[in-house]
């Protein structure tokens, strides 16, 4: 009950107690009296009764006056110093309430803030030895998302119901899209094929009650249609449970989709090669069996001419098929950047410890180059064997330089012995090694894919004294690609999501484990019936009591309108800003998206929505979720304080403002009451968004309307 009608009930109980007491003190006496004193009373009643009814009057207003003082200096000052105390306790521990008021309650509140010193002080030892403790725990996880966001494999951890927990910075690479969102919370069915990961689910449970340890799948999912993933999928099992409780499951994802399209355009080398094969064949066997019938010689020479040309288009073709499927292995092979300096001396440690050949070596300084590295290492250091076991050679020289723009030359180079050519091809074209499809090639090959080269130095007519090969240098920057770790961190998590309930219980959910969308809007004018528009929208996500700063939305709006002087006092942006934005029709869509199962959260709510309403009919979107406003929810916790804009309550809890009059500036500030205010509801018993709706409707401000 508002203090406003307590005073009015307080007042009225007690005028009506004290007109109680004397109308029956008087009534009493009446009966009392004879029939001859109850007729003289009469007589003289209208001399009497002027003086008792003015008495009365004077005494009800001394009453009065004595309840305004009551509540004025009493019942009020202690509401207060109780709304005053809980936000210490529960949002605000460096509040302190200010001593007013009566000397009982001036020492009431020195004695409450003295207790509140205590208290912190109590808390900051506390919270020390908590950060203290977790100091492990956090550069575990620092590790971990370091290493998570360094994965060359898109990594998702999802609950039950499909959604995200966990996701990095590849996931993002691989399934953002146009109108398609990844962040914590969200359900990842929105992004790949549902039915795909249930059977998946359905899997893993089946293997898990037959009693495989570590169960698993893989399937192929195609996202859209240049996007092919392999995804292999585990179950998270339920710590502590003496079932296999599957409680969530980790996707790691793999793009293929340039691998898929490699697979098929050789198949389709593959089935044109065998068509034409058969087809020339056919014309061979054909022409022999003609042969065979008529051997004159006129027609002899004439089908030997046939065979020919046919043999010449067959060999044609088949180098045709062969080019091109260098040209695919080369497409699909797997490189990287590498610093020349460090591949050299890879190099020379292995071949010093796999042959005991000493190595020296020349490199031109910052050459990055693109290459299978392992690859590299494995034929260099097989290359090893023939020179010291066939020809003793115990030094030779390794040469790293720069070419031209593009690639770069490594040589091999030895002296004092004479290795022959054909051991140097036989080495060139033994198979060593295994590509990526787990194809054996061999190191001319491997060369070839890299889009280098491979020679031999002459020396004389059958013998060689080295080796040179031609490599392809990296783009500049490429090995610089990647954001640094500190940009990488931190890994998108949020574990409580594996127990968050369904989202058809939305209001019976606890606040605190709810999905919020904090948003705010600036505008043209105040006026959206007459004609204001948006100019900016800015929102961002609160999943499970956090903020989550690195998911949000900041979007200019073209108003198509003039913008008047006084809104661009108030939120900076000018019109030349606003020329070259989407107009609402295509702005809202997303914010539709980006807000899509949570609660709509603002600040004097009102406003915002009814810009939104307004913009239903032509672009048919509607917002029909729960809506929350941070003002009402300031009224009901503290009804007798003074002031519930977002200045007076950032000062009431201790929040920085920061890009006040900015979309995504106010709508951060809202975030951060909203995360404070939610404890300060739970003291008061408002616990789920049910709670939180109803109270809201009996806020005084809930009948503002714009």
């Amino acid at each position: 009950m508002r203090p406003a009608v307590k005073y009015w009930v307080f007042l009225i109980s007690i005028e009506l107690a004290v007109f109680g007491v004397i109308f029956g003190s008087f009534t009493a006496s009446w009966f009392q009296l004879t029939l001859e004193e109850q007729l003289y009373l009469e007589s003289i009643a209208l001399r009497l009764v002027p003086y008792p009814l003015v008495g009365a009057l004077v005494l009800f207003l001394i009453i009065g006056a004595l309840v305004s003082l009551l509540f004025k200096n009493y019942v009020i000052p202690i509401l207060k110093i109780d709304q005053e105390t809980k936000l210490m306790s529960a949002a605000n521990p460096g509040y302190r309430i200010q001593p007013k008021g009566p000397l009982e309650l001036v020492h009431l509140a020195d004695t409450i803030n003295e207790t509140a010193d205590a208290f912190q002080a109590l808390q900051m030892e506390i919270k020390d030895k908590i950060d203290k403790a977790r100091g492990d725990l956090r550069a575990e996880r620092n590790r971990l998302a370091a290493l998570m966001s360094k994965l060359p494999t898109g990594v998702l951890v999802c609950n039950t119901n499909g959604q995200i927990l966990l996701y990095n910075p590849q996931v993002q690479k691989l399934l953002q899209q146009p109108g398609k969102r990844i962040g914590l919370g969200r359900s990842i069915f929105g992004i790949l094929d549902r039915d795909s990961i249930v059977h998946g689910l359905d899997l893993l449970h089946r293997a898990a009650r037959q009693g495989q340890k570590a169960p698993a799948t893989n399937f192929i999912i195609t996202v859209h249609d240049h996007l092919c993933l392999r995804i292999n999928m585990a179950p998270i099992f339920q710590e502590d449970s003496p079932e296999p409780d599957i409680t969530g499951f980790f996707l790691a994802m793999e793009d293929i989709s340039e691998q898929m399209e490699a697979e098929l355009q050789r198949d389709q080398i593959f089935q044109t090669l065998t068509e034409n094969m058969r087809h020339a064949t056919d014309q061979i066997r054909q022409g022999i069996s003609a042969m065979l019938a008529d051997p004159t010689r006129d027609r002899l020479q004439f089908h030997c001419e046939t065979i020919d040309t046919t043999f010449l288009a067959m060999e044609r073709q088949v180098n045709q098929a062969k080019e091109e499927y260098a040209r695919q292995l080369s497409a699909t092979n797997c490189t990287e950047s590498v610093l020349g300096d460090d591949l050299v001396e890879i190099i020379r440690r292995h071949l010093n410890r796999q042959t005991g050949v000493v190595v020296e070596h020349q490199v031109d300084p910052d050459i990055w180059l693109q290459i299978d590295s392992y690859a590299m290492v494995q034929g260099f250091t097989h290359i090893g064997t023939p020179l010291h076991n066939s020809a003793g050679i115990d030094v030779i020289l390794l040469r790293l330089i720069r070419k031209n723009e593009f690639q770069a030359t490594l040589e091999i180079t030895w002296q004092g012995c004479r290795l022959p050519r054909q051991e140097l091809d036989t080495w060139r074209n033994q198979p060593l090694i295994r590509d990526t499809f787990n194809r054996l090639i061999s190191f001319a090959e491997m060369i070839q894919k890299a889009q280098g080269a491979i020679e031999l130095l002459p020396l004389g007519e059958e013998n060689c004294q080295g080796v040179r090969l031609v490599l392809p240098l990296s783009r500049p920057g490429e090995h610089f690609s990647e954001k640094s770790a500190a940009e990488d961190r931190p890994i998108y998590y949020e574990f409580n999501l594996f127990h968050q309930p369904c989202l058809v219980e939305l209001c019976k959910q606890p606040l605190n484990q709810l999905t919020f969308v904090v948003f705010d809007t600036e505008t043209t004018g105040l006026s959206p019936a007459q004609g204001d528009e948006i100019v900016q929208i800015g929102a961002v996500r609160i999943v499970n009591g956090r903020i989550l700063y690195d998911e949000t939305m900041d979007q200019l709006v073209n108003p198509c309108r003039s913008v008047p002087q006084e809104s661009i006092r108030i939120h900076g942006i000018n019109p030349e800003l606003l020329a070259d934005q989407p107009n609402i029709a295509k702005v809202l869509p997303e914010f539709h998206h980006f807000a899509e199962g949570s609660v709509l959260v603002a600040h004097n709510a009102a406003f915002d929505m009814k810009f939104l309403k307004m913009k239903e009919a032509e672009t048919g979107i509607l917002f029909q979720q729960p809506v929350l406003d941070t003002l009402l929810l300031s009224s009901i916790i503290h009804p007798n304080l003074e002031g519930h804009g977002l200045e007076q309550i950032t000062r009431r809890l201790d929040i920085a403002v920061v890009g006040r009059h900015t979309a995504l500036g106010d709508a951060l500030v809202t975030a951060e009451i909203l995360v404070k205010l939610i404890p300060l509801l739970q003291a008061k018993g408002i616990h789920t968004l049910t709670d939180a709706l109803e109270h809201s409707a009996l806020s005084p401000y809930a009948r503002m309307q714009f």
